[in-house]
């Protein structure tokens, strides 16, 4: 005991304390692959020791758990084993659907998914909440075997409730009806009465992600499952920026206006890919769920190809559908936006509500302008995370600088996601530009090769501008040498937001 007492107790702590944080510090330049990101977490491992270290025990790397992991594996196999079952009798060859500079960085999707471009498919542009919703609906309503919704957000507020009812009035009459909602993004609708009222009525609700404290231990919690997908009777598929939420009521006391969002309805054969996303996402939940979505794709085997003619008939779009996910082995849809922009000649335009860049991302886009491709970002003036808001204008000198023009859509939250290419590429989906989106959210985009629909979002998006202010370079400088400083600061940890 008294040996115990004369113990420098103190530097014992302070030592094992350093140990711990040299060996975070060895892990995150043994793990981390993108440097912005290395760096930051060094940043804060130095600075603050301590929550350093408790920090990059539950959000450092994208840990989901050895079971998950497993059941991700057949997830990723999954896809190429649902294209060679169910589309091996459609002609997947689309060469002449797609411009000769595209064809690569369709393959490299293709590669890295296991789910190639198709031919034969139409789309529907739906650019207003109501117009999505009246989309939505009317397709629930008419639903005749299946109703599959897996969204980030659900807010059973307002016109939802009308939605959720028609899913219960759909499988009271005999529709197979899944919910896959994610547990933080849909937390209220999970604490809400929908949930036994759906499940009463045969709906199979799952939980995307589950957290807690436990889980904590083991997997990441801040890896979300951020798809937003709807699909009807495996003939109709919606995805897009847009959650279930009533923009009247959705977020009204953060202080940025309603959002606005835009969904694309797909008939063809992309909504079997977007059919495999969905019960591959279902799947690696649990192994019920991985046995449930197994048996129930073995009763389709023949029933799927009988519908497979009808889908050859749908239009003259191709089309890819690109998931994304942390664990998929390949950073996909990172790879496949640095390409098509490098691919552009003439001009490039995005919307998103969160611009986070990386240096590859914020030399592509520099690197186009200064080349004389027109680059120009369509951008909310107002977001909902002061952090990610300091973080963005930090990168505004250098693009503006370069000749990429910045516009500020001004009165809402601008929430699509949409990148257009010259005249016949356009990037739709749940991807935001920044770091979260590309390597640590499960997230789904479509690439169309089309210049019918690519016109179409290039008019959305010139509507958008109808609705923005350019930043002016000169009156940008002008600013107070105190916000440079508050965004430089915070651009730092931009890999990390």
């Amino acid at each position: 005991m008294n040996f115990l007492s004369t113990l420098p107790w103190g530097q014992i702590l302070l030592f094992l304390h350093t140990l711990l944080v040299l060996a975070c510090a060895v892990r995150v330049l043994y793990q981390q692959r993108n440097t912005g990101t290395a760096f930051a977490w060094l940043i804060i491992l130095f600075v603050f020791p301590l929550f350093g270290v408790i920090a990059y025990f539950i959000l450092g790397e994208p840990r989901l758990g050895m079971a998950r992991a497993q059941r991700t594996a057949q997830m990723n196999q999954f896809y190429g084993r649902f294209v060679e079952r169910y589309l091996s009798d459609i002609d997947l060859d689309i060469t002449h659907n797609i411009r000769p500079r595209y064809r690569g960085i369709a393959k490299v999707a293709a590669d890295a998914t296991g789910l190639g471009a198709t031919k034969n498919n139409a789309m529907t542009l739906l650019a207003t909440t109501d117009d999505i919703l009246a989309a939505m609906l009317k397709d629930i309503e008419a639903a005749q075997q299946s109703c599959l919704l897996a969204f980030y957000i659900i807010e059973p507020q307002g016109k939802i409730e009308t939605l959720l009812q028609a899913v219960i009035q759909a499988a009271q009459r005999g529709v197979n009806c899944i919910i896959l909602a994610d547990a933080v993004g849909s937390s209220h609708f999970f604490r809400s009465r929908w949930i036994r009222t759906l499940r009463h009525a045969g709906v199979q609700v799952h939980t995307a992600l589950p957290v807690g404290i436990l889980k904590t231990l083991f997997t990441r919690s801040d890896l979300r499952n951020h798809r937003k997908l709807l699909i009807i009777d495996k003939k109709i598929g919606y995805t897009g920026s847009y959650n279930l939420v009533d923009p009247q009521y959705f977020k009204q006391d953060s202080g940025v206006g309603e959002w606005v969002d835009v969904m694309m309805r797909c008939t063809g054969p992309m909504v079997l890919e977007m059919m495999a996303v969905f019960y591959a996402d279902v799947a690696v939940e649990n192994d019920d769920n991985l046995t449930g979505v197994q048996q129930y794709l073995s009763n389709y085997v023949e029933v799927i190809p009988a519908l497979l003619p009808e889908k050859l008939q749908a239009g003259t779009i191709a089309a890819q559908v690109i998931p994304s996910a942390p664990n998929q082995g390949e950073r996909v849809i990172y790879e496949t936006i640095i390409s098509a922009i490098y691919a552009a000649t003439r001009q490039i335009t995005i919307t998103t509500p969160y611009f986070v860049p990386d240096d590859p991302l914020l030399m592509a886009l520099t690197t186009a302008a200064k080349r004389g491709v027109e680059v120009t970002l369509i951008l909310p003036a107002k977001v909902d995370s002061l952090m990610v808001r300091y973080a963005s204008r930090a990168y505004y000198p250098m693009l503006l600088k370069a000749g990429v023009k910045i516009a500020l859509f001004q009165g809402s939250l601008l929430h699509a996601k949409t990148m257009t290419v010259d005249d016949g590429y356009t990037l739709f989906g749940t991807v935001n530009m920044d770091m979260r989106s590309f390597f640590l959210n499960l997230e789904i985009s479509l690439v169309i090769y089309d210049e019918g629909v690519t016109h179409q979002i290039r008019t959305l998006q010139q509507d958008y501008l109808s609705h923005s202010q350019y930043v002016n370079i000169s009156r940008w400088q002008q600013r107070s040498k105190w916000w440079g400083l508050v965004e430089n600061t915070v651009r730092l940890m931009s890999p990390l937001l």
